[in-house]
């Protein structure tokens, strides 16, 4: 072994927005000691993300880095010496999707991924060093350009993939803001104004969505109770007075408009949902969401409104 690749997880993190997503990965380079008249050096390395080690299901393109500029992972004679680069893997939004869907879709605790690395490690033989007590090489270059170097590269050199383990709380926190993935983003959503017990919609729908990007997704579902309640009271309405009348009323609709059946229906079945974490004991048995689950909820509640801030 010459020396040692790693990733460190828990600094992964997201970069560019929703307009140039990219995930960024930081790799570190350690040369192992050499003599000084054998120094190697990593002088160029390109990473395969993928979501299987065997990197057959690769997250996007692949990305490369030269590392030639004053050779920064290359070894020393005494100790060694660490150069991290960040590996930058620029993401559609299609591929940003599938691997949220993956994510979500893994019963692991955390995001799994796997680095493939492509290195070509050199040997170095300097060839103008000026050294202690000896005179300097004459060549035919001008010393001011510094020093150089001739390299060797090796025939091959073989890196096994690199397991790299995403905390949720990581990626939640460090990766997707920072690439632009954020739902209420991408949906115009219209909140009720603030009332005396509820100050913020806003927040309420925060709370929503933080519970599925951490995949807490009956706690999703939950969250979403307070927002449609919050609309019933700014509406005014009641059991006897359901949503689908006071906008029908408002928006001057006939008794037999399909409109009112239509909301009627959506909204009361959003509401027996979103109340059952809340009411388990009149369940015959426990009810668990999953991601689609969660998703179609999270969803409809901002579908419902947006309709009725409009």
């Amino acid at each position: 072994m010459v020396g040692n690749m790693w990733v460190d997880g828990g600094a992964v993190r997201g970069e560019g927005g929703a307009t140039h997503p990219q995930l960024v990965l930081p790799l570190t380079i350690e040369m192992a000691t050499a003599p000084e008249d054998a120094m190697m050096a990593t002088v160029w390395v390109r990473g395969r993300l993928s979501t299987e080690s065997i990197a057959h299901r690769l997250v996007t393109q692949p990305v490369s880095e030269m590392l030639v500029d004053a050779f920064p992972a290359r070894s020393l004679p005494s100790g060694t010496m660490e150069h991290r680069v960040d590996l930058r893997f620029f993401l559609t939004q299609a591929e940003l999707e599938a691997l949220e869907t993956h994510r979500h879709a893994s019963s692991a605790d955390s995001l799994e991924l796997y680095l493939g690395i492509d290195a070509i490690v050199a040997a170095m033989q300097g060839h103008n060093e000026r050294k202690p007590r000896q005179q300097t090489p004459t060549t035919p270059w001008n010393p001011a350009f510094g020093m150089f170097v001739e390299l060797h590269p090796f025939w091959s050199a073989r890196i096994m993939p690199i397991r790299v383990g995403i905390e949720v709380s990581t990626w939640t926190r460090d990766v997707l803001p920072g690439l632009g993935y954020d739902r209420s983003r991408l949906l115009e959503i219209g909140f009720p104004p603030p009332l005396p017990d509820h100050r913020s919609a806003a927040t309420e729908w925060d709370k929503a969505r933080r519970a599925f990007d951490e995949r807490r997704y009956d706690h999703c579902v939950a969250e979403c109770r307070d927002l449609l309640s919050m609309w019933r009271k700014e509406l005014g309405a009641t059991k006897e007075n359901p949503v689908s009348a006071v906008i029908a009323k408002r928006r001057g609709w006939s008794a037999s408009d399909r409109r009112i059946a239509f909301i009627d229906g959506v909204w009361k079945s959003a509401v027996d949902v979103v109340n059952a974490p809340h009411h388990p004991e009149g369940q015959q048995e426990s009810q668990h969401f999953d991601a689609a689950d969660a998703r179609l909820i999270l969803l409809l509640t901002a579908a419902l409104s947006a309709y009725l801030r409009d």
